[in-house]
């Protein structure tokens, strides 16, 4: 993952993580609804990723009825975001908010600062 803006600011600690967020969880008021401890890190940008919007079961939003935003692998693509520093005590809501999530669609990366 490239960054913009990590430079200066302290990563994670054994009680806290990072979460590449895009979508509806760019929005610090969206993403503190769940997640209290959210604290901006920085933006970033996902390599050989893209952005659409539904999943493969077809699930759309019940709030909005529409497509959900999801992130898929394509090589050469690329999904910009930003990364919330959050409590692990916020794990527990981001796996209700994302259970539909397939599990090959899970990533580990790292962030390469400038």
């Amino acid at each position: 993952m490239a960054n913009s803006g990590c430079k200066d600011v302290a990563g994670p600690d054994e009680e806290s993580f990072l979460y590449f967020a895009y979508g509806s969880n760019l929005l610090s008021e969206r993403i503190h609804l769940r997640n209290p401890s959210a604290a901006f890190f920085c933006v970033a940008r996902l390599q050989d990723f893209k952005l659409d919007f539904g999943n493969s079961q077809g699930k759309t939003s019940q709030t909005w009825h529409g497509g959900i935003a999801t992130i898929f692998q394509s090589p050469g693509d690329e999904v910009w975001g930003v990364v919330w520093k959050m409590n692990k005590s916020n794990l527990n809501s981001l796996d209700e908010l994302f259970a539909w999530v397939q599990k090959k669609m899970v990533c580990h990366w790292s962030i390469e600062r400038s």
